[in-house]
């Protein structure tokens, strides 16, 4: 007895949506960094020559204001959450959030090009400047609301599976993916059949996939199944693939969209798609040594002129020495004493929890509160660098506790690289306070270790110097 395979109509079909870019969200967050940058230098270029009318030669003339103005345009966007696509999505927010970070740019900019002879009060380009560089900021973000999403990114998702691993990827689509839009689930239950999951409902079987497709105008289908798909299912989806809509595996969906490896959903599998001496070999290696040396040259010389601050500011606020050294374990868990700046009591192992140190806790000092807020107790570390026991960048050192090692699948992979003063985990979650949390940041530590490259480290240290700014440590 054979079953009747759903059927498409192609004439229906071939009638597509726009083609979608399947970038993730760190890209589109460039892109919207691009868009911005591209604004407010635009909006100087503009202004200078009004001023001076010397061509593209104002580039080169003025490259340190086109730095300054790009180095805040970057960082105030951040502080006013401009590229979070929940908020960069709505042109009222994403307004909202651009005009703030405009004004504060103007602010900071007018006086030093006007001290710097850049722009002198007396001609239009003082006057034209802030008005470019606001209405420069909206139009770049007019144009990827307008235009971007609605062409580009914005997305159709039918999900197959209602199960944990598809209840899964619904709040993670709701939580960091504005721009895409789940129609339902497809699901063999003949239970489920009607009902609002996750408030998404299940809109039918399998045998309904083609016909779903296309009544919905799908761009996506989510394979969330916890089990392997049987055949029938498997050519309905091929003949969905065949007329253009993309098809994407729940692990896949969900690392793109956050930046973490989901290994509880994949378990072992996740082993063959690790990228295995990928970067043991070619240039980034090498690359990735020189930045170590150099950032952590520059910053022992940058370091030695405070040092005696920072040293007698420790000794004062409470007694014991100046430097915490713990061990800790490096690549291929070998050991190695961890260079920090005292931030906590003499002996705070013995007084609290010495795996986790929590928000608030009574075992920071004050000065080494300040310490752990701008994230300069860290600052030693540059002496690890140089002894090749840390990285810059990479998974967080972390003290031997086979309480988590026996606990958190995969936990002795992050052994895999070098541990570094900070990394995908650090940036994107900070510290941990828990079992839970530690398990998280081993998801973002995975995700560096699997696509780990030049762009990544780039992008880790932008976050790590907002972070800084921002004083958004512990």
């Amino acid at each position: 007895m054979s079953i009747e395979q759903p059927t498409f109509d192609v004439q229906r079909a071939n009638v597509q949506h726009p083609r979608r870019l399947p970038l993730s969200v760190l890209k589109r967050c460039l892109l919207l960094m691009g868009l911005d940058l591209v604004a407010v230098n635009s909006a100087l270029f503009l202004a200078l020559q009004l001023e001076h009318n010397l061509g593209w030669g104002l580039i080169i003339r003025y490259f340190p204001c086109f730095l300054l103005v790009s180095i805040l345009c970057v960082v105030l966007a951040c502080v006013f959450d401009a590229y979070d696509l929940r908020v960069a999505g709505r042109m009222s927010t994403a307004a909202s959030a651009l005009s703030k970070a405009g004004l504060f740019i103007i602010i900071a900019c007018l006086p030093i090009l006007h001290l710097t002879s850049a722009l002198s009060s007396r001609h239009a380009g003082v006057v034209s400047f802030p008005l470019l560089v606001i209405v420069l900021l909206l139009a770049g973000r007019g144009f990827y609301v307008l235009v971007l999403i609605q062409l580009f990114f914005q997305r159709r998702v039918l999900i197959i599976g209602a199960g944990w691993a598809g209840r899964s990827i619904v709040q993670t689509i709701k939580a960091h993916d504005p721009d895409c839009t789940i129609v339902g689930y497809i699901y063999d239950d003949e239970g489920k059949q009607g009902q609002i999951i996750e408030g998404v409902p299940v809109l039918g079987k399998w045998i309904d996939l083609i016909t779903l497709v296309q009544t919905h105008d799908i761009s996506d289908i989510v394979l969330a199944t916890t089990h392997d798909i049987h055949d029938n299912l498997m050519r309905a989806v091929l003949r969905c693939f065949e007329q253009g809509v993309r098809i994407v595996p729940m692990p896949e969906l969900f690392e793109r969209i956050t930046g973490r490896i989901p290994v509880e959903h994949i378990g072992e599998r996740w082993l063959t798609s690790l990228p295995i001496g990928r970067n043991s070999k070619g240039l980034y290696p090498l690359v990735k040594l020189a930045i170590d040396i150099t950032i952590a040259s520059i910053g022992l010389l940058v370091l030695a002129p405070f040092f005696p601050f920072l040293a007698l500011a420790i000794k004062l606020d409470s007694p014991g020495p100046i430097f915490y050294r713990a061990e800790r374990l490096g690549q291929g868990r070998r050991p190695f004493r961890l260079w920090k700046f005292r931030t906590m009591v003499l002996d705070a192992d013995r007084i609290g929890n010495p795996t986790f140190t929590k928000e608030g806790d009574c075992r920071i000092t004050r000065v080494g509160r300040i310490l752990r807020a701008a994230h300069l107790d860290e600052l030693p570390q540059f002496l690890n660098i140089l002894k090749g026991e840390m990285s810059a960048i990479g998974p967080r050192p972390e003290r031997y506790v086979p309480e988590l090692q026996e606990t958190i699948p995969f936990y002795y992979t992050r052994y895999a690289v070098k541990p570094g003063m900070t990394g995908w985990a650090f940036v994107n979650q900070g510290y941990a306070e828990g079992i839970e949390e530690t398990f998280g940041k081993l998801q973002y530590d995975l995700y560096y270790i699997k696509h780990q490259s030049l762009f990544l480290d780039i992008v880790i240290l932008i976050m790590t110097a907002i972070d800084m700014i921002r004083s958004q440590g512990r």
